[in-house]
């Protein structure tokens, strides 16, 4: 059998005969499977931005203070199997044919039966992904929703150690709702009764939201922003280094009061400080539970990377790869390269986007841009919008654009005509970055 014709078999989520939103799919599933979901210590991560990253962190603190740690993220950028790791190595080909060979019959019967369906795409590959942790012990699972919160099949887990919500802003607008209030529900979903929630949520209403939840299943709630202030002391596309002052902080099982500390980043972009506190605040709550040093907190933070996330991959001219998707996203973007974009180098932005996504928000944001020139056009996924409509609203706004056939020749056109000192954006979604990637052979 060859798993991955089998998983690519299953319907895609908002696709032509994809699934309804709801978790009896995936519960009875994993009844079948003995539950394995049950077994496994997992931090459950929402949010419209900064889950990527969050996990990164996350996964290089814990496995420097040398934790065994299970890592479930999606989508994919290059390969599948990236979905599903373990301390760094992802799931075989192999390991794949094993469990599909054990899940193939229940579905079949669960498909003979009519009730409640075949699973979709997502649900089984987080079935997949369950009971391949439960079989790995593991002392941490770090759990990336898919799609909203609420309903999303990774919300199956009932007692997570923690639940984390990283930001709130516009993005499946068709499935989530049109206002951040109401996506941030859809977020809050996966609180759980008892269970801390960790929050780096700016957005007012949003937070509110998630304020009202948290109390209604009596959860502790910490707020990044009510604990933690930082001062940005140097930021480049090589990294960041900053200082963190916090209210109170454990070391050594402590807690120390007027807490300061030096630390480093290797990820560019000035949001990626935030999502970094959040894993340090994560884990220094959870310090009961999984001791961690502070030298392993500073060590976990230089060594996370997570590519497509302002990604540098080339100078002369400089290309970056960022697979922002979100308004939000767009400003801490723009935010970051302002030292760049600002100097009156000429800017090459290719763009495509989901259909589902806040198109107008995020285009309206590039008229920040000097000297932009702007590549509109479309990427594989059954869900990009069609770049003629990306170019009704850049004109609009009067931006200076042009339409390609696709993300390869908007980024060949670029190359050919970037002198060395232009800077090249590719940006929209992760599969632009993916798309990009195989063009440029990285």
């Amino acid at each position: 059998m060859n798993p991955y014709d089998y998983i690519n078999g299953f319907s895609k989520f908002g696709s032509l005969g994809g699934f309804k939103p709801g978790l009896d799919r995936i519960r009875t599933m994993l009844d079948f499977l003995g539950h394995p979901q049950e077994k496994l210590p997992i931090i459950h991560i929402a949010g419209s931005n900064g889950k990527g990253s969050t996990i990164a962190f996350l996964k290089h603190i814990y496995r420097r203070a040398g934790y065994r740690v299970g890592v479930y993220t999606s989508p994919h950028l290059l390969a599948f199997n990236e979905r599903i790791e373990v301390n760094g190595r992802l799931i075989s080909t192999k390991e794949l044919t094993e469990l599909i060979e054990l899940i193939a019959p229940v579905i079949e019967q669960l498909s003979r039966d009519n009730f409640p369906g075949k699973p979709s795409y997502f649900e089984l590959v987080t079935a997949i992904a369950f009971l391949y942790f439960s079989r790995q012990d593991l002392d941490l699972v770090l759990l990336e929703v898919g799609l909203g919160g609420r309903l999303d099949a990774t919300n199956i887990v009932s007692a997570p150690l923690a639940s984390l919500i990283t930001g709130i802003s516009l993005e499946h607008t068709a499935i989530l709702g049109d206002t951040t209030t109401a996506i941030a529900r859809e977020k809050a979903g996966i609180i759980k009764k008892g269970r801390p929630v960790l929050t780096a949520v700016l957005d007012q209403k949003a937070r509110q939201v998630i304020e009202e939840v948290a109390a209604q299943r009596d959860c502790q709630l910490l707020h990044l922003d009510e604990l933690y202030q930082y001062k940005v002391k140097e930021s480049s596309l090589q990294g960041q280094l900053f200082y963190l002052q916090a209210k109170d902080f454990i070391l050594a099982g402590n807690k120390v009061e007027g807490f300061e500390q030096e630390l480093f980043i290797r990820l560019p972009g000035l949001y990626q400080i935030r999502n970094a506190l959040l894993a340090v605040l994560t884990v220094n709550s959870l310090h009961k539970v999984l001791p961690t040093e502070l030298c392993a907190i500073t060590a976990g933070l230089k060594e996370a990377y997570l590519p497509g996330r302002m990604e540098l991959v080339r100078e002369n001219p400089h290309i970056i790869l960022d697979g922002t998707h979100t308004r939000e996203g767009m400003e801490a973007l723009l935010e970051s390269l302002a030292g760049e974009i600002t100097t009156g180098k000429q800017i090459w932005l290719i763009l495509s986007l989901a259909g589902d996504k806040d198109a107008d928000g995020i285009i309206k944001l590039l008229r920040e841009i000097k000297n932009l020139k702007l590549l509109l056009t479309r990427n594989s996924s059954e869900r990009a919008l069609e770049p003629e409509i990306l170019q009704t609203i850049s004109d609009s706004y009067q931006l200076n654009n042009r339409l390609y056939p696709s993300l390869k020749a908007a980024l060949q056109s670029s190359i050919e005509q970037a002198g060395r000192d232009d800077l090249i954006i590719v940006t929209g979604s992760l599969y632009n970055i993916a798309e990009a990637k195989i063009y440029l052979g990285i």
